[in-house]
């Protein structure tokens, strides 16, 4: 293949993203028979055609499609670049983008976060809440930082680093407008239940320890963020099973702890990288943060 000139590939971008010549123009501020002439050229040094002209429209071929998809993918490695070659000259300020579910946010994370950013103001977070594979996805794209999540975590990539960085118990919580009388886990049994999604790490524990007990539980409300399930509780719209820290204290006019006489799973939260991609910024908040004195990364 020939060298491709930069500027022709983002014009290529801006074509099949928009799926107009004329869009293209408007976007990029070119006029439309240069666009016209960068798409002709580009076909013409890779001896292929990347577009179907037609009356009603363009469209991308095959080859079009398979080209379109790395000028993605290489477009989000240069902003990755980008980011880290900016936080890599200045340490004290930018953004650091972390992969975490909101849960651990609130339990773990917040103060953490909060410490931090006294030190350095100009330091700014942004958080992504998603399921395991797809911040482990967002990680190889150098979308985000590094990811914070609770364990089992299953990759198919092998050029993870995982490091357990604490741990957090969860329990069962009541309104404390309801007067149901909980002390083991059979009691749960046939009980108004408001659970974490199955697919979840909570969720996925706390089976391993209802199977032990032989104990099986069906709960009629299920949700994707541990908000939901306290806001649920607090309606007394049945019992709800979470994570034991902030949240609870925070809302302790309205919900309580369940005792229970069994032991409930402990939640272990791992630190997910990529050594060879993380910036120096979110170096020094893993570091301040995360990890104790006798660690680095």
């Amino acid at each position: 293949m020939k060298d491709v000139n930069l500027n022709s590939l983002k014009i290529f971008l801006a074509v099949a993203t928009s799926n107009s010549f004329l869009e293209a123009s408007n976007k990029l501020y070119i006029s439309q028979p240069a666009i016209s002439k960068s798409i002709n050229k580009l076909e013409e040094e890779l001896g292929i055609t990347l577009f179907y002209r037609a009356n009603k429209g363009i469209t991308l071929t095959s080859n079009g499609e398979i080209l379109l998809k790395y000028v993605k993918d290489s477009q989000k490695l240069l902003l990755a670049c980008e980011r880290m070659l900016s936080a890599n000259n200045n340490s004290s300020s930018g953004t650091i983008v972390i992969g975490v579910q909101s849960h651990i946010v609130r339990n773990y994370l917040l103060d953490k976060v909060a410490r931090f950013r006294e030190k350095y103001p100009n330091v700014n977070f942004r958080f992504n809440d998603h399921s395991t594979l797809t911040l482990i996805e967002a990680l190889e794209k150098h979308e985000i930082d590094f990811v914070i999540d609770a364990s089992p975590i299953s990759s198919p990539y092998n050029n993870l680093k995982i490091l357990p960085i604490s741990k957090l118990n969860t329990c069962f919580i009541k309104s404390r407008n309801s007067n149901v009388d909980i002390k083991k886990l059979s009691d749960l049994e046939n009980k108004n239940l408001i659970m974490p999604i199955e697919r979840s790490s909570l969720r996925k524990n706390l089976s391993k320890v209802l199977d032990e007990h032989n104990v099986s539980l069906k709960p009629q409300l299920e949700y994707a963020t541990e908000e939901l399930i306290i806001e649920s509780v607090k309606k007394d719209l049945g019992i709800g099973y979470v994570v034991e820290g902030e949240s609870i204290i925070v809302e302790k006019e309205h919900v309580e702890k369940i005792d229970l006489k069994e032991e409930l799973p402990t939640i272990e939260i791992n630190l997910v990288y990529i050594e060879s991609y993380i910036t120096e910024l979110a170096k020094k908040f893993i570091n301040a943060e995360l990890l104790e004195e006798s660690e680095t990364v």
